[in-house]
């Protein structure tokens, strides 16, 4: 069987053009949508194409970013529908899973995909290493400063319950104990 999936990203787009190709290329099933592909749990058409295509189909697309946002999204796809054994094609990039030049193709996709993971991660280190440098702190900030914690003591001490001292600096009981658990306040 032949699987298609047609996607335009915004309500005002026209998927006419991608169903026609679609079914010129015989497609039996269809799944639409219009929505954004920036992110994957966005498209929920895509994963039921993906869920319902079975062992043996050609999962097709008339073009690459139909489907995917970047070639390591792209090679997730392509290794979920590989798991199936579903072949994939793309109509107009001449991407064809089913000749051993499409399956070229994904090796170097999967390669692509694996150096670009790469550098993305080299990137997110190299800023975080420059803004730790630049003095720059990560994380939640404190909800109580050194003075505030001092006061929450002494109001314990005072005999004051756990709750009313959360309350009074409008912090949650669970955070308050945290304080005291991790010796900031103890």
């Amino acid at each position: 069987m032949k699987v298609g999936y047609a996607r335009v990203s915004s309500t005002g787009q026209n998927l006419e053009s991608q169903l026609e190709k679609l079914e010129l290329v015989g497609c039996s099933k269809i799944f639409q949508e219009k929505m954004s592909g920036t992110k994957a749990d966005n498209r929920t058409q895509l994963q039921e194409a993906i869920a319902f295509a079975r062992e043996g189909d050609v999962f097709i697309v008339t073009r690459l970013d139909r489907c995917s946002r970047s070639v390591n999204d792209l090679y997730q796809i392509m290794e979920q529908l590989k798991i199936k054994g579903v072949d994939f094609k793309a109509t107009e990039q001449d991407l064809d899973t089913t000749t051993s030049t499409g399956r070229l193709m994904i090796g170097l996709l999967s390669i692509v995909s694996a150096f670009e993971t790469d550098l993305r991660a080299e990137r997110q280190s190299d800023g975080i290493k420059s803004a730790l440098n630049r003095g720059i702190k990560f994380g939640r900030k404190h909800k109580l400063d050194t003075d505030a914690v001092i006061e929450a003591i002494k109001l314990k001490e005072q005999g004051y319950s756990n709750q009313q001292i959360a309350n009074k600096f409008s912090i949650g009981k669970s955070t308050l104990l945290r304080y005291f658990a991790d010796g900031k306040a103890s």
